[in-house]
């Protein structure tokens, strides 16, 4: 870009924020990559809004514009719910739209936004900027929003697939004041370690892989350590991925597509795992309605598909978003994968789970769940510390005699007089 382009283009935060009217529909990039610097002006400028629309995907986000305090200034429509928005949606600052992540980049031509608040690196020479730490709906908003603002961070990822795009995409750029956000590993339980141990059991050599985040998500990669010429495609790309590809577990030699390269739509992590993709060939970000189109991951031979519950009812019912009414996270990617799994060749999809909740208070297995995220019909495996219930081909009533072998043992009798009421 030649000196006086940027000279057009480029802003102080507080001066592009000024830009934004109470009027207009505001979407953020997405998880990690929510523009740090630009979050906290529009917080410095609250007073200047009513019920200013926001339009965001929290999960790992710090959600710092939730502070239920503000509601009058903020009205949160979330692509998913995090923990963090627990006060704002009972308060009614924070609502939930509810999709599969293959359907996001299709939402935001649909919603069309007025204002896109997005992080970029600085520009190339050739003139191009790259998207970091997501691919996965960030293209489609920058496409769709009417005006694009970009925090320019040069602490973030230049990550080789679908993130490239021109300066010319972008409206105005603002200088990073703040680091990316950073969703360091937790630490694993014994309990994750039980879990992980019985699902390294069915994943096969040369499977590629879907897994979900966190301790649990992290546990069960490295049990996966020694299985031969595993492949990844995937929703987010954690550090627990580096030392499975460290460990030469994780090669993609197998994979009908992508061969040899960790696929996902977004980084989840510390700095270690965009240390790791910074123009790294082996690792691609693409948008979700490629990561997750069912059509694509029907592609893979024994594609195998590791998700995560909140609770699973005798019949398979999978809830993944709420506890009791609160929603706490919303449908994801679960059913993408779930299903794309159904559809491939030796596919596997896999629930992994704790049998309890609440310090071994309350059993995640039940007799019925409330909301059903994903359906019984798209499960082969459910997976606890207490084992594995394999679930295809079976009977209702056999379903729930394989979950009630696997639930607690404090739950089990309980469990049994629901089955038989």
């Amino acid at each position: 870009m030649d000196a006086k382009h940027r000279k057009e283009k480029w802003m102080s935060a507080a001066e592009a924020i000024a830009l934004l009217r109470s009027e207009q529909t505001v979407a953020l990039g997405g998880m990690l990559s929510e523009p740090p610097t630009l979050v906290r002006e529009l917080i410095n400028q609250r007073e200047r809004f009513h019920r200013l629309p926001l339009y965001v995907m929290p999960a790992g986000s710090p959600c710092e514009y939730g502070n239920p305090e503000w509601k009058s200034h903020f009205a949160l429509k979330c692509f998913m719910m995090s923990f963090r928005l627990r006060e704002a949606y009972r308060q009614g600052m924070a609502d939930y739209i509810p999709f599969n992540l293959s359907d996001l980049p299709k939402v935001m031509e649909w919603l069309k936004p007025d204002v896109a608040l997005i992080q970029t690196t600085p520009p190339d020479e050739e003139g191009r900027v790259n998207l970091g730490m997501a691919a996965d709906y960030t293209l489609s908003l920058v496409r769709n929003a009417k005006l694009v603002i970009a925090e320019v961070n040069d602490q973030l990822p230049w990550v080789y697939g679908a993130g490239t795009i021109p300066a010319s995409a972008i409206d105005i750029f603002v200088s990073a004041e703040r680091p990316p956000y950073e969703m360091p590993p937790a630490r694993p339980s014994q309990t994750d370690l039980q879990v992980a141990r019985h699902v390294a059991e069915l994943v096969p050599d040369r499977a590629t892989i879907q897994i979900g985040i966190g301790s649990l998500g992290g546990s069960i990669l490295h049990a996966l350590k020694g299985k031969k010429d595993l492949g990844m495609h995937t929703g987010s790309i954690s550090d627990e991925v580096i030392d499975l590809f460290e460990s030469g577990t994780l090669t993609g030699e197998y994979k009908e597509q992508d061969r040899g390269q960790i696929v996902g739509c977004c980084l989840i992590g510390s700095a270690r795992i965009h240390q790791f993709a910074r123009k790294n060939e082996l690792l691609q970000l693409r948008p979700s309605d490629y990561t997750h189109h069912a059509g694509v991951l029907a592609r893979f031979s024994r594609f195998c598909a590791i998700n995560f519950a909140l609770e699973i009812d005798l019949h398979g019912h999978v809830n993944a978003e709420t506890l009791g009414t609160q929603y706490v996270s919303g449908v994801g990617g679960q059913v993408d994968f779930m299903r794309g799994a159904m559809m491939s060749k030796e596919g596997i999809s896999i629930i992994a789970m704790h049998a309890t909740a609440k310090g071994g208070q309350h059993s995640r297995i039940v007799p019925q769940v409330r909301t059903a995220t994903s359906l019984k019909s798209d499960i082969h495996y459910v997976v606890t510390e207490y084992g594995i219930a394999s679930l295809y081909g079976k009977t209702l009533r056999e379903r729930a005699e394989a979950l009630i072998a696997v639930a607690h043992p404090d739950f089990r009798a309980s469990l049994r007089k629901a089955l038989d009421a």
